[in-house]
C-alpha cells in the first residue's frame, strides 16, 4: 500500500525517525499582515534552514454572549526538496519525469484560542 511505503524505509523511515521537527528562529514583517519565518526543519535525520511565507488571518478579543475567547489566526507557506534530506527513492533521474516529485509544499492554517473574557459589566471595549 502506498502509506506503507511513505511510512516505510524508502522515505520517512518514520520508526527510525518518528518526529519532524520545525524550529522558529526569527519572524519578520514583510507587509500589515504577511511575514517570514526563519527557522529550521530537522527530518529524516537531517537538519537544514526552511522560510516560511505567512499572513495573519485576523482575531479578535471575544464577543461577549456569543464568544467570550480570544481567537487569532495565522497561514504559513513553504516548500523544500525531500532529496536535501536523505529521501531520494522515485526522484525522477534528470532529463526525466518518471518518478515521483521531490518538491514537497507545506501548508500551515493555525488558530490560537486564549481565556475567557473577564467580567465586562459596565466595560466598553
Amino acid at each position: 500500500m502506498c502509506i506503507d511505503i511513505v511510512k516505510g524505509p524508502q522515505l520517512l523511515d518514520a520508526t527510525k525517525f518518528p518526529k519532524i521537527v520545525f524550529r522558529s528562529e526569527k519572524i519578520q514583517m514583510t507587509g500589515a499582515k504577511s511575514f517570514e519565518i526563519e527557522g529550521t526543519l530537522d527530518l529524516h535525520g537531517v537538519t537544514r534552514p526552511l522560510t516560511l511565507t505567512g499572513t495573519y488571518n485576523g482575531g479578535y478579543a471575544g464577543i461577549p454572549g456569543m464568544d467570550p475567547h480570544a481567537r487569532i489566526g495565522f497561514s504559513a507557506h513553504g516548500a523544500f526538496k525531500r532529496s536535501d534530506f536523505g529521501m531520494g527513492f522515485g526522484v525522477p533521474a534528470p532529463g526525466t519525469t518518471m518518478g515521483v516529485g521531490d518538491l514537497i509544499d507545506v501548508t500551515l492554517e493555525t488558530e490560537f484560542i486564549g481565556p475567557a473574557l473577564g467580567n465586562t459589566a459596565g466595560k466598553s471595549h
